[in-house]
């Protein structure tokens, strides 16, 4: 029962880090759309210089399915990391300045 509980406590986290993080892009002018799809949940930042951004969170387990892990994808430059330990404001951060990051 513990790792269904950390596994949703990572969800819920991974989850309202992106709604909060769409909020801010929205705020500034960006069109933004959450997905859960295939596991993931997807962050899809549309703007007017580039093709739609896109910043993927998936959980999975390690290989002796005891530990879960928090994986962040980025699509356009096919970036992946691992993001275990981040609290909520971290990983905002981490979405905002890869974002940033790619529309310079």
């Amino acid at each position: 029962m513990a790792v269904q509980s950390s596994h949703a406590d990572i969800y819920t986290i991974a989850k309202s880090a992106l709604t909060k993080a769409s909020k801010q892009l929205a705020a500034d002018g960006y069109d933004t759309d959450i997905y859960c799809i295939d596991g993931r949940i997807r962050l899809v930042i549309d703007n007017e210089r580039h093709q739609p951004y896109e910043y993927a969170l998936q959980l999975h387990k390690n290989a002796d399915n005891e530990q879960t892990h928090l994986e962040v994808m980025i699509k356009n430059n096919q970036q992946s990391y691992l993001v275990d330990g981040l609290s909520e404001p971290e990983l905002i951060a981490d979405i905002l300045m890869q974002y940033k990051r790619y529309c310079v």
